[in-house]
């Protein structure tokens, strides 16, 4: 029964090893892959190049979970512009404006900022003009991203390293003293 049981722990403390590299690997991604260019492209707009562009759609989109009664809105604003001739569209507000939150007006004070055929200052990326931004510069939520994956990475930290330290020091403390030459003499 002992024996049952040093195996069900090993077997769980895999299990938790597991889990925390899967959390380490979404919060590496969500924070480094989706975050920091997000933060690094909202940073960076506040310099890009300015045209004019018109609002093409403009509405409060509703999402509800499958296994929840609560909803949760963003505001989908689609807006075009040219540069240099060529026509583009793009749907971002601000760095960040794609996340929904339980509370609508947000979404709807959005929406009202930015009605239908109405004309707007479009900041463009001048290497990549297909990349635009209605609000440019940092917000609150420009930082969802990065923030979420940091609280994985800090996670999976735990939930990985806490067995694999106690492992290695097991491991360690099994292994004796480390002996010290003694040069005095």
């Amino acid at each position: 029964m002992l024996a049952n049981r040093d195996r069900m722990q090993r077997v769980g403390r895999k299990f938790i090893i597991f889990l925390g590299f899967i959390f380490l690997m979404v919060g590496y991604v969500m924070a480094y892959q989706k975050g920091l260019p997000l933060l690094e492209q909202a940073r960076a707009s506040t310099s890009w190049p300015v045209t004019t562009g018109e609002v093409l759609k403009s509405e409060v989109k509703s999402h509800r979970s499958s296994n929840s009664n609560s909803s949760t809105y963003s505001a989908h604003v689609v807006y075009h512009y040219q540069i240099e001739g060529k026509n583009f569209e793009a749907q971002t507000v601000w760095f960040g404006s794609d996340i929904s939150t339980s509370d609508r007006s947000l979404a709807q004070n959005t929406v009202k900022k930015y009605p239908v055929k109405q004309s707007v200052n479009v900041y463009y990326d001048p290497l990549h003009p297909e990349a635009a931004v209605l609000e440019p510069g940092v917000f609150k939520t420009t930082w969802f991203y990065y923030l979420f994956g940091w609280f994985f990475l800090g996670v999976g930290i735990l939930m990985a390293g806490i067995p694999l330290f106690s492992s290695f020091f097991r491991l360690f403390m099994k292994s004796g003293p480390i002996e010290t030459a003694n040069f005095a003499e």
